[in-house]
């Protein structure tokens, strides 16, 4: 467990919460591979019209609404299977590189309260990610929402890694990428920093966060715990 210091204000955080994908790390070429097994596996070309459906959901819910709005005859667990493994294996094979700022951000407000990754990849990916990219021994949990009943924009893996933290929802920040992800956090009552994957999303997402920023560069720890 990292040391804890520094004075903060009273409505500070005392937990930090980060999803990875788009966030920690840019891993969008690692989900493209999986999606491209589960539509290989089901008989169906990959569709930018299916994807904003089940953008920043787990594995498990994007096989599950691929499966509802395809309705192939692979089954719907077969198809969960397919995800799941594509992805551990593309996350194996070739860990994903950071999003800029993002180990900096991570380094420059670890130690001072307990932070936690939450996200919608295996468990077996978010290490591999995490290791890769330095940062593992930062957090002081890894949780992913395979392990909970319901995935973004629901609030369950939030409010898991909360648990977890042993740290009130509403004194938790989160820092995410996507609307669903925002979503999740405004459900578990937690605030929310958003560096949108692209700048088109940010009007979508601007009433849900509590703060846009283009770069994880721009967040300090003076804005996050209130410091001088």
């Amino acid at each position: 467990m990292p040391e804890r210091k520094g004075s903060q204000l009273p409505d500070a955080p005392a937990a930090l919460l980060f999803d990875l994908d788009g966030t920690l790390a840019e891993t969008s070429r690692t989900w493209r591979q999986a999606e491209d097994a589960l539509f290989a596996a089901i008989g169906h070309a990959w569709s930018d019209e299916v994807q904003r459906h089940y953008m920043g959901m787990n594995a498990s819910d994007l096989a599950s609404t691929v499966h509802r709005l395809l309705k192939p005859d692979l089954p719907v667990k077969e198809c969960q299977r397919v995800v799941r493994q594509a992805l551990i294996n593309a996350y194996q094979c070739a860990s994903p590189p950071e999003i800029p700022g993002a180990v900096a951000l991570v380094r420059r407000l670890r130690g001072r309260v307990p932070m936690a990754v939450a996200s919608g990849s295996p468990l077996e990916g978010i290490e591999v990610a995490l290791k890769h990219l330095g940062i593992r021994t930062c957090f002081d949990a890894v949780l992913s929402t395979e392990s909970v009943p319901r995935g973004k924009p629901h609030p369950d893996g939030f409010l898991a890694a909360a648990e977890l933290l042993d740290v009130p929802p509403e004194r938790c920040m989160v820092f995410e990428d996507s609307q669903v992800g925002a979503e999740a956090a405004r459900g578990a009552g937690m605030r929310c920093v958003v560096r949108p994957r692209s700048p088109e999303y940010s009007s979508a997402i601007a009433p849900i966060a509590t703060r846009i920023v283009r770069s994880w560069d721009e967040v300090t720890a003076a804005d996050i715990f209130g410091e001088a």
